[in-house]
């Protein structure tokens, strides 16, 4: 049975998005530096779709599953990354992964739980086949960035923060057409379905800060990864900060 995303052109996507691309990687990156190099064994991306991140991850493990439901994405992502070796593909669902417990020393899901209506399933898969004390990368759509609580507030919503159901990003005229599901996650759900998962919150990075078409045009792409890179900096003490972006990128630990 074919997957639904077969059928979206993935790498055309990101023609455009620099920004938000190499923001997620230096963030997967400075988290992957973070884990012991004795628990940088075998990884697995939940999510892999045509290998975006791999090039991130791969230098830093001995294995590397990728995993996906579209055989299409898959099938790219052999091809853009037949150099190297020591990568396996699967195909597979994020809340039934065809793995055995405890196998992996880390995961990462990514650009993945907005297509989650609910996404404590995926969470719980990913606790079992991690080893004990193995690390999650958990990236979300953030359903309370700072530019949605404005829009809320003008609007007179001043419950939308408290709210911890998730936001449908698609059009009315998309959802009749029953295209992908694109949920905007609230980060206390997400952090509730981490902690009955198993896992617990080790760092949290807000990402791509600068996302908005008239801020890209006016500002060059390297001018605003450096103001990225410096956010990071700056925002963990600062609570108010800590969801600032519209997408949440958490570094967990298998408890």
């Amino acid at each position: 049975m074919k997957a639904p995303y077969d059928s979206y052109d993935y790498p055309h996507y990101w023609l455009g998005r620099e920004y938000e691309d190499q923001t997620e990687k230096i963030a997967l990156k400075k988290f992957l530096s973070l884990i012991p190099k004795e628990r940088r064994g075998s990884i697995i991306d939940i999510g892999a779709g045509f290998g975006r991140h791999t090039q991130v991850y791969a230098p830093m493990f001995i294995n590397c599953f990728l995993l996906d439901p579209s055989e299409n994405l898959l099938t790219e992502a052999k091809s853009r990354l037949k150099n190297l070796p020591h990568l396996e593909f699967k195909l597979g669902k994020a809340d039934n992964l065809p793995f055995r417990d405890e196998l992996f020393d880390v995961a990462i899901i990514i650009r993945v739980v907005h297509h989650l209506p609910e996404p404590n399933d995926a969470l719980l898969e990913a606790a079992r086949v991690l080893k004990p004390h193995g690390y999650l990368v958990l990236e979300f759509a953030n359903k309370i960035h700072f530019r949605a609580r404005i829009r809320a507030w003008l609007k007179g919503n001043f419950r939308f923060a408290r709210d911890l159901s998730p936001v449908e990003q698609r059009t009315s005229g998309s959802i009749r057409a029953r295209k992908i599901t694109f949920l905007n996650h609230h980060p206390k759900k997400i952090e509730d379905d981490l902690n009955d998962a198993g896992f617990k919150i080790i760092e949290r990075l807000s990402v791509s800060n600068f996302r908005h078409q008239f801020i890209k045009k006016l500002i060059p792409l390297k001018v605003l990864l450096f103001l990225e890179s410096h956010f990071y900096i700056i925002h963990s003490p600062l609570s108010i900060l800590q969801y600032f972006g519209p997408s949440i990128i958490l570094l967990c630990q298998k408890t």
